[in-house]
This record gives C-alpha cells, structure tokens and sequence, in this order.
C-alpha cells in the first residue's frame, strides 16, 4: 500500500484522475508523517470519537483519523477527490467502509445539529483550505456555540498568521482573537513549514488547537452589539477608543458608554482585554 504522503503516489493519483492540486479549494496535501502524527496527538482520538474532517483531499490524515477513531463524517467539495478517496481510503484502509461518511458538501454550511451527524460528543480533526479556514472555524466554534452542537474539541491545520491572530493576548489583541476567544481557548501546537506540503503554498502553518469553553463567554443577545463594537473600534485601532467608536455613536455617547463601563477613553482596541470587551458589550445593550 502506497503511502499518501508520498509525493510521487500523489502526482500518480492526480495524473490517474487527470486533475491537480485546485488553488479555488485550497488543496496543498501534507506529505509529512511527523506533521500527521502531531495532529492526531493534538486530538487525543479515541477508539468511541466521531471526528469531523473537513477538506480530507487525497486522505493522509484521514486514513490516520480511520485507523484510530469510531466515526469520520468527511467534508469534501471537490468532485474528483471523492472519487480518488474511494481508492486511497475505502479499498486500502481497514474497515473504513463501516466508519467513514463522505459527503460532497461546502464545510461552510454544514449545521452539526442537523446535517447526518448523530452521535456527541464529536471533534473537529482538518488540514482547512487557507482560503476559507476562518469560516470555517466561525461556523463550528460559534454558530454552533448557542444550540450545544460546538465540537468538543478542534484541531486544524491553518495559515500560521491565522493561528496567531486567533491566539493574541492583551495588547495585541484583533477582531480575529476578540471573536474567537469568547466561545474557546485556543493554543498554537506547533508550526509548520510550508515544504511539508504538495503543492508547497507561499507561507507557513500551524497546528491549532482550540477547547471549546463549555458555556459562551457571551450571551446570544448581546453577540451582535459585540461584534458591531469591535469592528468599529479595529477598523481604526490606532486611535484610541473614545475616537473610533464615534463611528456608531456621537461623542457624548460614547463618553457616557465608557463611564458606565468603566473604561479609559484614551486606551486603544488592542490593549483592551477580553473581559473588558464583553464588558463594554454589555454596558451597551443595558437599558
């Protein structure tokens, strides 16, 4: 059996198929073991594990994902690839025909609550299209965060400054990690040079990992005045809070928001903490 990893077996598959690594679905194919096994030890999968692959490609990691967990409900776009998957996963890996689902869907509109997967808990184990990873993320940690269907646990492969972002701390904080970091704590496992990848892309990974918190940090009312907050703060967070929040209210207003809050005019969007953020958040959409 050809490894996947391997990367003349993957020009053989593609040339088999008359296709190629398509820029539009993100498909760079890892051909690195060693960056394969960190994941799955980043995922602690266990023999009872559902896990939600998304992008499973030409199925490295999802030939690993098989061998260890109890069900795989892979997410693929592509046409082409499902048919290479039937060759690569279904006849070669042991049986994977009773343990993995492959569905011809857009991860971005994949609902957990409603879309053919039945068992909970379940993990989110992907090497994520760069293009698309943060949507991605968006639809499984927080759209998912108010109706109990949230991953217990997620593990990707992302654009190392993606990764980054989602993981800032106070004082470097951005839209990304302000948005993430309410619905889960996120950690960089390790990062990845892009020469473990067929096509190699133009920059370099990480393997993220993010625990859903059990309970959003925010309630579901208050989500969008959050998010209408930071926006309007990040969109000139050079300049210090009290001046770029008189995008959405006048001056008096926003002196007013600030005082309640218990808040410095003069702090800027990325030295706020989290805490402060949510607090700010509420103090808006209090009578």
């Amino acid at each position: 059996m050809e490894k996947i990893t391997s990367p003349s077996y993957i020009k053989y598959l593609l040339d088999r198929y008359g296709t190629q690594a398509k820029k539009q679905f993100g498909q760079n194919f890892l051909i690195s073991e060693h960056v394969l096994a960190q994941i799955v030890a980043a995922a602690d999968i266990q023999p009872t594990d559902t896990i939600i692959e998304v992008g499973p490609g030409l199925g490295a990691l999802t030939r690993e994902l098989c061998l260890r967990a109890k069900k795989i409900v892979a997410l693929e776009k592509d046409r082409t690839m499902l048919e290479v998957l039937k060759e690569t996963i279904l006849q070669e890996t042991p049986n994977a025909k009773n343990k993995i689902t492959f569905l011809e869907h857009d991860a971005l509109n994949f609902d957990p609550s409603t879309d053919t997967l039945t068992t909970q808990p379940y993990k989110l184990v992907a090497n994520l299209p760069y293009n698309v990873a943060t949507p991605i993320l968006e639809n499984f940690l927080v759209r998912t965060a108010y109706n109990h269907t949230q991953p217990e646990r997620i593990v990707v492969l992302v654009q190392k400054e993606v990764a980054e972002k989602i993981c800032a701390k106070t004082g470097d904080h951005s839209v990304l990690s302000l948005a993430f970091q309410p619905f889960g704590s996120a950690q960089i496992v390790s990062t990845v040079p892009a020469s473990v990848f067929f096509p190699a892309p133009k920059v370099t990974s990480a393997i993220l990992h993010i625990t859903p918190h059990a309970s959003p940090l925010l309630t579901e009312d208050i989500l969008p005045v959050y998010i209408k907050l930071l926006h309007a703060a990040f969109s000139q967070k050079r300049k210090m809070l009290h001046t770029s929040l008189t995008q959405i209210l006048t001056k008096d207003e926003v002196a007013t928001l600030l005082t309640k809050a218990g808040i410095s005019p003069d702090i800027r969007p990325q030295n706020m903490s989290l805490e402060s953020w949510i607090t700010l958040a509420k103090a808006f959409s209090a009578p």
